[in-house]
């Protein structure tokens, strides 16, 4: 039980890491400057200057987490039911809630939110 919950904290952290690391990676990219990481409200997120940049890579940025907490879910998802690795059972329940949580357009400001209606305030460093 123990190798379980060291499982989920490491997925846990990993993928919060990842999921973040990917918004400022793809921001970068399209040419946008990461401010840094901050906590509001429960929620980690990062701070992104977007000035000049159009909706559609507010959307590509946005895009980013999910995907990254997609390819996340399939990772742990085949460490469990391809190689049966029992270890991988919590992660693949942590990855998989969040990407529902992260995705979900239903969630005002989440990374699905974004995607769907624009994303005129994702990260705003002043917000």
């Amino acid at each position: 039980m123990l190798a379980l919950d060291i499982s989920v904290l490491i997925a846990a952290i990993v993928n919060a890491l990842a999921h973040e690391s990917a918004h400022g990676i793809v921001a970068r990219h399209l040419g946008g400057h990461w401010l840094g990481l901050r906590w509001r409200s429960g929620r980690l997120s990062t701070a992104i200057d977007m000035t000049g940049l159009n909706v559609k890579a507010h959307r590509q940025i946005a895009m980013a987490g999910v995907l990254v907490d997609l390819a996340m879910a399939l990772v742990s998802s085949l460490l469990w039911f391809r190689y049966g690795l029992s270890w991988a059972k919590g992660p693949v329940i942590w990855t998989s809630v969040s990407l529902l949580i992260n995705g979900c357009p239903l969630i005002p400001h989440s990374d699905g939110w974004q995607i769907i209606f624009g994303g005129r305030h994702l990260a705003n460093p002043k917000g």
